[in-house]
């Protein structure tokens, strides 16, 4: 193997090394948003109870619908988490991350 093959071989590596490194990154950030949306779920929901609790406004279906999106969140969480690279489960969890968003919107 010549010293050209060898500096080929490295670069190819390094360039490998650099993609596989911002996938992660990539992942992480998009786990981060996903942790977002579900803190600020949560934040409303706790809000809901407390005046629940404190004025006796029922929850009801808002609450619901806060502990559904919450659900499907840290479900999204952890699928994004475990897939290999990130790049897959990303695509899909911030596909299906939109949905419950405008469903509450309308």
């Amino acid at each position: 193997m010549g010293i050209l093959d060898k500096v080929k071989q490295a670069a190819g590596e390094a360039a490998e090394a650099a993609k596989k490194g911002a996938s992660q990154v990539q992942t992480k950030v998009h786990e981060g948003q996903l942790r977002k949306k579900a803190d600020e779920a949560a934040e409303k929901l706790g809000y809901l109870i407390f005046k629940e609790r404190t004025g006796g406004a029922p929850a009801g279906e808002e609450a619901d619908a806060l502990v559904a999106e919450i659900a499907d969140l840290e479900k999204q969480i952890a699928e994004v988490s475990a897939a290999p690279e990130g790049t897959e489960g990303a695509a899909e969890a911030e596909a299906s991350s939109e949905a419950p968003e405008e469903e509450k919107t309308e």
